[in-house]
C-alpha cells in the first residue's frame, strides 16, 4: 500500500490543545503538516468536530513557544494503549494564520526559498 497523502509530513513533538466548547484536551503532536496534525492525548474527541487548535514549540519540559491559533476538524480518533491518537485537519486560514504555518512547515524543510539566489558575502547594505 502506498502512502497517497496530499502534504508532506514532518516528525515533531509539538504542545498541543485541542478546544471543542467547553472542553479542552491537551497532547503532543506526532507529526504535522500544512493540511493537519497528528496528536497524542489522553482523551478521546469526537470526529468531524470543528474545533480550535493552538499549537507551541516545545523547548523544555516547562518552557514553550507563544501558541499558533487555528481553526481545525477533527478527522479520526483511535484508542491506542491508555491514550487517543487523534487527527487533526486544518480548517480555513486566514492569510496572516496560512502565512504562518507555511513559514513554519518550510522552517521544518529545513529551507528558505527566500535565500535563493543571494551572495552570502553580502554586507548588511545588500552591497556585493
Amino acid at each position: 500500500m502506498t502512502d497517497q497523502r496530499q502534504h508532506p509530513r514532518y516528525a515533531i513533538e509539538l504542545d498541543a490543545e485541542i478546544v471543542v466548547g467547553d472542553t479542552t484536551v491537551s497532547g503532543r503532536t506526532r507529526d504535522i503538516s500544512c493540511g493537519g496534525f497528528c496528536v497524542l492525548a489522553n482523551e478521546p474527541l469526537p470526529l468531524h468536530t470543528s474545533c480550535e487548535v493552538k499549537l507551541a514549540l516545545v523547548f523544555s519540559e516547562n518552557q514553550f513557544s507563544e501558541h499558533l491559533t487555528l481553526a481545525a476538524t477533527v478527522q479520526w480518533c483511535t484508542p491506542i494503549k491508555n491514550a487517543y491518537q487523534i487527527g487533526i485537519k486544518f480548517g480555513e486560514l486566514e492569510p496572516q494564520y496560512r502565512g504562518y504555518l507555511d513559514l513554519f512547515i518550510k522552517f521544518l524543510d529545513g529551507g528558505d526559498d527566500d535565500d535563493e539566489g543571494e551572495n552570502d558575502d553580502d554586507d548588511a547594505t545588500g552591497r556585493e
